[in-house]
């Protein structure tokens, strides 16, 4: 039939190769009535299968390839013999109209018209490509790998079907086919003993459900133990004997974490070993040195003041309970923190971040202003000074045009403000001892010009540094009077009210910034006189007491005096103990109907040293201290301190505080 198929159709059809039943008896018609038939028809089956001599060389190898396309047939489609499925075939023989032509022939389809596939012609052919790809690499892989490891024949084919659908034979092949690459694999891995890993392999991994008895009571005790240390101790003895997944059957409520750390300790130490002692570890979660140095700068004098009256309580790291006097900080949290940030980008130290600065503040025992009651007088005229300032820039702009001087206005304002703000803040920190700006320098601004008995020269350094926040509030108002002259619509008479205004600003506001730099200046004192104190030394801070509480919101203290009540002298004693603490006592004097001058306070003193005496017999020396109110600043109170001293044998040296 071959020979025919070639004769008539011209096709070259392989000997054994399927064709459709409908087909068949076809070409049997055409035959017999070319007389041939009884010479070439084969009498037998409908299905033809060819050994070829590659048979016994390749042991089978090309018949069972073979018997896999004895699963399809052949058909010729435009001149050619087209394969197709045995289930496409069978389709063909139920319904042969489908595939015969008009003149019951074979319908012989074209290229543009093939037999309807489940795949288009585009994708199987991209299949085809892939499939053979695919097979060459992985023949070039199998020859690299049996250079010397015997010989594998190349595979020809890759099998898209469930394995369950396959004939007996072709099976038989895909598994010779994937034994020899197993085999092959292993002998690379392990040359000579590719069997003896095949075993290894293929031996199951026995889990018993069973323990030995050493587990079981290591499971019991672990179970049973509280201790987390002797918990690691036991685990640790069946860590590595056990995958995780056993020891968290063995033991339920076992974490990864615990057997990690039990297998660390086994590997550290050995298994079932102590578990040694932690030693405690206390994480600082800041500098100490960081810390002093914050709270040197917060605790400074300048930024709190000590109330007369109330007290606060101080609970420390221990438990025990300290209580201390009610403590004002005169500025609020956030100021304080620029300020000290701008002190040690200055200084170049790296201070502790704002967070936690904010957080050493909140538990500071300290108490925010909110009502001032005897507001300094230098202090008070002094920002009364800069609203004055602030107004007078206020009138003159209803006199400037538009322009260049409406600038130098707004400038002079910006500049007053600024100046403001770092006489509250900022200037308090730039005061020092010794510095090379006069305005920064105590002895050079606290130094007379005209008696040098008050003068102390700065020899060890010159002042060729200007600041340029000092200078804001000269540069302002020289900016601010040239701006005045410089208008025309003014009448002198107005220009004279804003002259004296200014210069009465100015005056008031140089009066706040000398008190400034004498506070500082007695500050340092008392601190010194604190550091010098010996056994027998006292320091009494004398004050007069608030009588009530003020009226008004802001009162000065000039508008306090004079007011009705009862009169109230204290006198705080500080000394120091026989473990060279500090120490202090608070002594009271109420008195009615009685003068605050300088009798009243000389009595005072006397009785509260004779009090002082009879409490520290030890003390010999006493440094007074107080404000510079008449009635301690005075020749007579003077003159009658030797006298005091005489008559409670104790000496008197005196501190004024401005």
């Amino acid at each position: 039939m071959s020979c025919f198929i070639l004769e008539q159709k011209g096709v070259l059809l392989p000997v054994g190769s399927g064709i459709c039943r409908q087909c068949r008896f076809t070409l049997y018609d055409e035959m017999k009535n070319l007389d041939i038939i009884e010479n070439r028809l084969p009498k037998q089956s409908t299905d033809v299968s060819i050994v070829d001599d590659a048979h016994t060389k390749e042991d089978h190898e090309d018949k069972d390839e073979e018997e896999m396309v004895e699963n399809s047939s052949f058909h010729p489609v435009d001149g050619q013999m087209k394969l197709y499925s045995n289930e496409e075939s069978e389709e063909m023989a139920e319904n042969p109209s489908s595939y015969l032509s008009a003149d019951g022939q074979m319908k012989l389809f074209s290229d543009e018209e093939s037999v309807p596939s489940s795949q288009p012609c585009s994708q199987s052919s991209s299949w085809g490509e892939e499939n053979n790809n695919t097979l060459e690499v992985f023949n070039k892989a199998v020859a690299l790998l049996h250079s010397d490891r015997g010989k594998m024949s190349p595979l020809k084919f890759k099998v898209h079907q469930n394995l369950e659908s396959l004939k007996p034979s072709t099976t038989r092949l895909v598994k010779r086919k994937a034994t020899e690459a197993v085999h092959l694999v292993l002998e690379n891995i392990a040359p000579r003993q590719g069997s003896k890993l095949l075993k290894r392999i293929q031996e199951p991994q026995e889990q018993s459900n069973v323990t030995s008895n050493l587990e079981q009571l290591v499971v019991k005790l672990y179970s049973e133990s509280t201790d987390k240390n002797v918990k690691k101790q036991l685990l640790s003895m069946i860590a590595f004997s056990h995958t995780k997944k056993q020891l968290q059957q063995l033991i339920p409520s076992l974490t990864i974490h615990a057997i990690n750390e039990a297998r660390k300790h086994a590997s550290e130490h050995s298994e079932g070993a102590d578990v040694p002692k932690q030693k405690p570890v206390f994480h600082k979660k800041m500098d100490m040195m960081k810390l002093d140095h914050a709270l040197d700068f917060i605790f400074n004098p300048s930024f709190h003041q000590v109330s007369s009256i109330g007290t606060k309580e101080l609970r420390l790291e221990d438990g025990s309970i300290m209580t201390i006097p009610e403590v004002i900080r005169t500025v609020w949290h956030s100021t304080l923190i620029k300020i000290y940030q701008a002190y040690c980008e200055e200084t170049q130290y790296i201070p502790l971040s704002r967070s936690t600065l904010y957080h050493i503040l909140r538990v500071c025992p300290a108490s925010k202003r909110t009502n001032l009651k005897g507001l300094d007088n230098a202090a008070a005229d002094g920002g009364n000074a800069y609203d004055v300032l602030l107004s007078t820039v206020a009138d003159v702009e209803k006199y400037v045009p538009n322009g260049i001087l409406l600038l130098e206005l707004k400038e002079c304002k910006e500049s007053i403000v600024t100046s403001r703000i770092y006489m509250k803040t900022d200037f308090k920190m730039h005061v020092k001892q010794t510095d090379h700006c006069s305005d920064h320098c105590i002895n050079y601004a606290l130094s007379d010009p005209h008696d040098k008995q008050f003068q102390q020269s700065c020899i060890d350094h010159q002042h060729d540094v200007v600041c340029d926040r000092c200078q804001l509030l000269p540069n302002a108002i020289l900016s601010l009077k040239g701006i005045l002259n410089n208008l025309a619509d003014l009448s002198p008479t107005t220009k004279e009210g804003m002259f004296v205004d200014i210069d009465a600003a100015e005056v008031k506001i140089i009066e706040w910034k000398s008190h400034v730099v004498r506070t500082i200046n007695q500050d340092n004192s008392r601190t010194q006189t604190l550091k010098d104190l010996e056994p027998g030394d006292i320091l009494l801070v004398m004050d007069w007491a608030m009588k009530y509480l003020p009226v008004s919101f802001r009162e000065k203290q000039s508008d306090w005096y004079g007011q009705k009540g009862i009169n109230w002298h204290v006198s705080v004693c500080i000394y120091r103990d026989e473990d060279s603490n500090l120490k202090h006592r608070t002594y009271a004097h109420m008195m009615d109907g009685v003068r605050q001058d300088w009798m009243a306070v000389a009595c005072l003193l006397e009785d509260t040293i004779r009090h002082v005496k009879m409490q520290h017999p030890s003390t010999a020396r006493a440094f007074l201290r107080s404000d510079n109110a008449g009635c301690y600043h005075c020749g007579n109170l003077w003159l009658a301190i030797p006298g005091i001293s005489r008559r409670t044998g104790c000496f008197h040296s005196w501190i004024r505080l401005q």
